[in-house]
């Protein structure tokens, strides 16, 4: 693993190259992330610190990817079927613009396909 430093600045660098990916503001990703945007300001920043766990967990499920995809570190072993599932939902992520309803009813007839095709 990299020095804290140096991981520092991969960390702030991934997260911004992502976030401008999306077309998003500092407050848009901090928002989605449920962090405040200045604590996102100083991430980006790179002040050395590296975030905890918890948020650089927030902050990877905002972004839908894998936290290692913002360290920059190897994927750990994930199944074919989990590489599926993130790849699904960063394609669809329009699903998010859908009322609580509709999304419910998509979830429901995925998962009532999933239990078709794993028989």
């Amino acid at each position: 693993m990299t020095d804290k430093i140096n991981q520092d600045e991969i960390i702030s660098s991934n997260i911004k190259k992502l976030r401008e990916g999306l077309g998003w503001n500092q407050s848009k990703l901090a928002s989605e992330a449920g962090i405040t945007a200045a604590a996102l300001s100083k991430i980006e920043k790179g002040d050395g610190r590296v975030p905890t766990i918890v948020v650089l967990r927030k902050i990877a499920s905002a972004l839908k990817v894998q936290p290692y995809e913002i360290t920059g570190e190897e994927p750990g072993n994930a199944s074919e079927a989990d590489e599926r599932n993130r790849e699904f939902y960063r394609k669809w992520d329009i699903l998010d613009s859908l009322s609580k309803t509709d999304q419910e009813m998509l979830k429901g007839m995925a998962e009532r396909l999933k239990r078709i095709t794993d028989e």
